[in-house]
């Protein structure tokens, strides 16, 4: 999942595992515990593209990490605690530095990918600059000019903490498309249960509210363990949904191959990102792909398109002696199309589907790695194309998608 959700999964949690000890502390350290299963991108800066692609949602999102890795988090947390050194102003210069940069990418981020003609919107920049303003100077009246208090906490309920942290980071980024390899060092299999978009507005929104409302009330306060049960308990309840949902998902499919004589050899069913409404829908048989999209809003129980894509296996088998190529198939789960162009290769990811109902090539579908051979390998090209059409009239197209016709 995004990151987001991730920072208020992890501070409800630690608001259940330790708020009543040490208050709002407890969601910043459950936020962080959510988020580290994710340092791994850090592998980015040293790895190939098809490396990195390998890496990520690796070890660190294995059941063996989330069973080991709290053994020392869960440690030194508690070290920080039990001897004050969270009181001593070095900690805390250093906790309001990362504080203010995490403020300063969310400010930067929301305002760049709200903006319109490449310029901010002015009412969302004044509002975001205000609330930055505003959390601020609550960081420096209540964080940095303040005599903290001691805590005292056992070292098992950080263990707990990081322990639960760290299990439903997996497991929820388990639900998605794109899965993780929980078995890791004894498998490399990418579990996917692909129930739930990688960033879903409709999980994480309401959740949201919730996290952001209850630090506002005193700790060991019945208003504020009901306000983040209810948060809690709404993520659970979509969750549920979207497993029923793609049980729905999957019936529509069949029928709309069965209503065809389409007899694939395997297929598969993927929400598309934002929402669990919309889902894309990927067939294979021996010389062919079937692709198309499905709305829970559409007013028919059968799908309205299903776009035919002849297979190129020819540049596969070439393909095939390349690591860098193996490394994509395996990410992609087999569900890989090849279209040659003038300069590079495109290897469209087919699992994520097209951007509207019509599909012809890469150039409508969503996920794509463009490739070439050099030097006896075959290269990732960094640069990819961009979608055709402005961001505004892109997503503008995809809500009206959402909504069925």
């Amino acid at each position: 999942m995004d990151s987001l959700t991730h920072l208020v999964l992890g501070a409800a949690i630690g608001e259940v595992v330790l708020g009543k000890k040490i208050g709002n502390r407890a969601l910043i350290w459950g936020a962080i515990g959510e988020t580290i299963p994710d340092f791994d991108v850090l592998g980015n800066l040293f790895l190939s593209p098809t490396g990195a692609l390998a890496f990520h949602r690796g070890f660190t999102h294995s059941i063996v990490f989330a069973i080991l890795a709290p053994l020392l988090f869960g440690w030194l947390v508690f070290k920080l605690y039990h001897t004050d050194s969270h009181k001593k102003p070095l900690f805390k210069i250093l906790v309001s530095i990362l504080n203010a940069l995490a403020l300063g990418v969310l400010l930067l981020g929301s305002n760049y990918l709200l903006r319109q003609n490449h310029h901010p919107r002015w009412w969302f920049l004044i509002s975001s600059v205000a609330l930055g303003a505003y959390l601020a100077w609550r960081l420096y009246k209540y964080y940095i000019k303040k005599d903290l208090e001691s805590f005292k906490t056992t070292y098992g309920r950080w263990y707990l903490l990081f322990f639960i942290a760290f299990m439903t980071h997996i497991l929820l980024d388990s639900c998605t498309t794109y899965g993780t390899q929980l078995f890791l060092p004894f498998s490399n299999y990418r579990v996917s249960f692909k129930n739930i978009s990688v960033a879903d507005l409709f999980f994480t929104i309401p959740f949201l509210l919730c996290a952001i409302i209850f630090p506002f009330f005193r700790r060991n306060t019945k208003t504020r363990t009901a306000i983040n049960y209810i948060g809690m308990g709404y993520a659970a309840l979509y969750l549920l949904f979207t497993f029923g949902n793609k049980m729905h998902m999957n019936r529509v499919f069949e029928r709309a191959l069965s209503s065809r004589g389409i007899e694939a050899t395997r297929w598969r069913t993927d929400p598309t990102i934002l929402n669990n409404f919309l889902w894309t829908f990927v067939a294979e048989t021996p010389d062919k792909y079937y692709v198309g999209l499905y709305s829970n809003f559409d007013h028919t129980s059968d799908m309205h398109y299903l776009n035919v894509l002849p297979k190129n296996d020819s540049i596969m088998q070439a393909y095939a002696k390349y690591n860098n190529f193996q490394t994509i198939k395996w990410f992609s789960d087999g569900y890989l199309n090849a279209y040659p162009t003038d300069t590079v290769t495109v290897l469209s990811d087919l699992r994520y589907g097209g951007i509207q109902d019509t599909v012809k090539d890469y150039r409508d579908m969503v996920f794509n790695f463009f490739v070439k051979e050099k030097n006896g390998e075959l290269e990732v090209v960094t640069n990819r194309t961009p979608m055709q059409g402005s961001f505004s009239d892109i997503l503008k197209k995809f809500i009206k998608r959402v909504k069925g016709y």
